[in-house]
């Protein structure tokens, strides 16, 4: 029985050993996190007081070079002498920004940061700088329809272009009208409502006709005088007086008898002679 409890109360004793040694180790392992952290915390703190953290330095601070010469810290955080740094803020063209510059069109401009050259020109790129667009450019009305920029940089819809030729007269040439005499006239390209006497009576005064008159072509087929005051064929099909003989009246033929004669009213291929 003696040895029985001795046996238990060492091994009571090693458990608690046990537990105590565990919780030792996770305090532990706890500290060492917060230091941890607290280390970290401390470098960024400290790496933000510098404009390059990794030399500890400033822009502009005195460092040494990798060849040991005395330079000091350019914006690129690098550590550069005076020969070492460039001379311009634009290398490739040798110049500073905002210093004078010409574009590729020649105009005088102002070097930007891209190290462009732009213009001071500060024109307007567009005559309606508000709605983007010239005059004359296509645009769409309050309605939705499709208008035309004016000089008022306004919108202008189709229905607001003028109705007549004429607007005073509220006419559009070619139309009726009377003169100052009271006659009835045609309205001019000029708007004036000039008498029948001094328009012509035709379209086509040579062959008086009008525009639009039926007549026939060289080759006989139907048609209507075009604006140049030609007879257009409107249908490639000729038409004859005589469909049987394909022929018109007086044109020459040949009788049932073999001798030569004309077409007549009747259609009929008739010598001259009868």
């Amino acid at each position: 029985m003696k040895y029985t409890f001795k046996l238990v109360a060492i091994l009571l004793t090693a458990s608690l050993f046990t537990l105590t040694a565990c919780k030792d180790d996770s305090d532990r392992d706890t500290i060492r996190k917060i230091f941890k952290q607290k280390k970290e915390q401390r470098k960024k703190d400290n790496d933000k007081k510098y404009d390059c953290p990794k030399l500890k330095l400033n822009f502009k601070d005195k460092c040494k070079t990798k060849t040991g010469k005395v330079g000091y810290v350019d914006k690129n955080c690098d550590c550069v002498t005076k020969n070492d740094a460039p001379k311009y803020d634009c290398e490739k063209i040798k110049k500073n920004v905002g210093d004078k510059c010409k574009t590729t069109t020649g105009k005088v401009g102002v070097v930007t940061k891209d190290c462009k050259c732009e213009t001071k020109d500060n024109t307007p790129k567009y005559d309606c700088e508000k709605i983007k667009k010239n005059v004359g450019d296509r645009c769409k009305t309050a309605a939705g329809t499709y208008g035309v920029v004016t000089k008022d940089c306004k919108c202008q819809g189709r229905d607001n272009t003028p109705k007549y030729d004429c607007e005073k007269l509220k006419l559009n040439v070619g139309d009726r009208c009377k003169t100052a005499a009271g006659t009835a006239g045609v309205v001019t390209k000029d708007c004036k409502c000039e008498g029948k006497d001094n328009t012509p009576k035709y379209d086509c005064e040579k062959i008086k006709m009008n525009i639009g008159d039926k007549c026939k072509t060289a080759t006989g087929a139907v048609g209507k005088i075009n604006k140049d005051c030609k007879c257009e064929a409107t249908s490639n099909t000729p038409t004859y007086d005589c469909k049987d003989l394909k022929k018109n009246i007086g044109d020459k033929c040949v009788t049932a008898s073999g001798t030569y004669g004309v077409v007549d009213k009747d259609c009929k291929c008739q010598t001259r002679g009868k």
